[in-house]
């Protein structure tokens, strides 16, 4: 029985394939405790070929499953989750990088105590260099217990998770039974849908555990920062937010959160949104009639909520458009003017 069954959905991912299983084989806690889980997304590239290669190398820990079509990491995670046999889930982006200690080091906190899942630092780096995981001096490891009639999801925890090097799902392993019990599983079909699923997770967690320690490297794209196309999928941040709030409805918890479901709905769907929009698509969305609609539906008297004085100064300028009921995207030159400024604000670190 394996330890940890790692599930990495590859997408046209041909030139990451033998860093990530150089990765993998050099994990200390050893290749053969792990369970490999490739799912082919229908790639159109050398992705397939390599990853039989690998399959047939591996045939006690990789299994491969492959897609002829592109379906989306909804599903291709999904239909990882189906054939994890292990206690423990964790899942890899194929294109970043993991400390070789990784594992181990994660399975010994989480199979030794009663955590629904354990997380490492992650660290953003550009491809030309390279990630430190040298072990700190001095760590600061951080074991979170939630009472039960409480939410993970609206702790002062959560808000550091997500200020601090923490909060990525490839970051963590799970215990594969709050998975299955709570019935948490990814949407399909939209993009951003490790926002649901983590939202989801955090909900039904009660007991975690944070290592300080950086042992996941994220490599950012240069081309991240710059307008990619139409990229019309950044917008599924939206239905991804309002699915979270009709997670919290369903679970009883929008009325006794609020304050702080406002706030995520603010900065996810709102906020989160137009940052995507501003470096991602070259053309501006019709989306700010949509965007004021909802926000006003569900959250008539956001602006008496306490927490936007924390936003930074962009979002907060951002926050106004709302109140111009005679703005929209059809007066090109304002949202331009303001998406200028937005992106100058960030890429020179006035953001705040």
């Amino acid at each position: 029985m394996p330890c940890v069954s790692v599930i990495i959905p590859c997408y046209n991912a041909g030139k990451y394939i033998d860093r990530c299983m150089k990765c993998l084989e050099n994990q200390t806690i050893g290749f053969e405790n792990l369970q490999v889980i490739f799912v082919n997304d229908g790639s159109k590239d050398a992705t397939l070929g390599k990853l039989m290669l690998y399959e047939q190398k591996y045939p006690n820990q990789i299994i491969l499953i492959n897609f002829d079509a592109n379906c989306g990491q909804g599903m291709a995670k999904n239909t990882g989750l189906k054939y994890a046999t292990a206690e423990y889930i964790a899942f890899l982006d194929v294109d970043d990088e993991i400390a070789d200690t990784f594992y181990e080091k994660l399975y010994g906190i989480i199979s030794t105590g009663n955590y629904d899942w354990v997380s490492a630092k992650f660290v953003h780096i550009l491809p030309e260099e390279r990630p430190d995981f040298r072990e700190p001096e001095y760590k600061n490891d951080i074991e979170f217990h939630c009472p039960e009639d409480e939410s993970l999801l609206f702790t002062e925890y959560d808000r550091d998770m997500h200020n601090g090097q923490f909060g990525i799902l490839p970051a963590r392993i799970f215990r594969k039974s709050l998975i299955v019990e709570n019935q948490i599983y990814f949407p399909e079909g939209l993009m951003y849908e490790d926002n649901y699923w983590g939202a989801k997770c955090n909900i039904f967690s009660k007991h975690v555990y944070i290592l300080d320690e950086v042992l996941y490297c994220y490599y950012r794209n240069r081309n991240s920062v710059v307008s990619s196309g139409n990229a019309a999928y950044h917008l599924d941040r939206m239905k991804i937010e309002e699915m979270v709030v009709d997670l919290c409805k369903e679970n009883n918890l929008f009325e006794r959160y609020y304050t702080q479901i406002e706030e995520r709905f603010l900065e996810f769907y709102y906020c989160g949104t137009w940052f995507a929009v501003f470096f991602k698509m070259n053309t501006i969305p019709d989306i700010l009639p949509v965007m004021r609609k909802k926000i006003y539906k569900l959250f008539p008297d956001y602006k008496k909520n306490p927490c936007i004085k924390r936003f930074p100064m962009c979002d907060q300028t951002l926050l106004k458009l709302l109140e111009q009921e005679e703005m929209c995207t059809g007066e090109v030159g304002d949202l331009e003017r303001i998406k200028e400024e937005y992106i100058k604000a960030v890429l020179c670190g006035s953001f705040v």
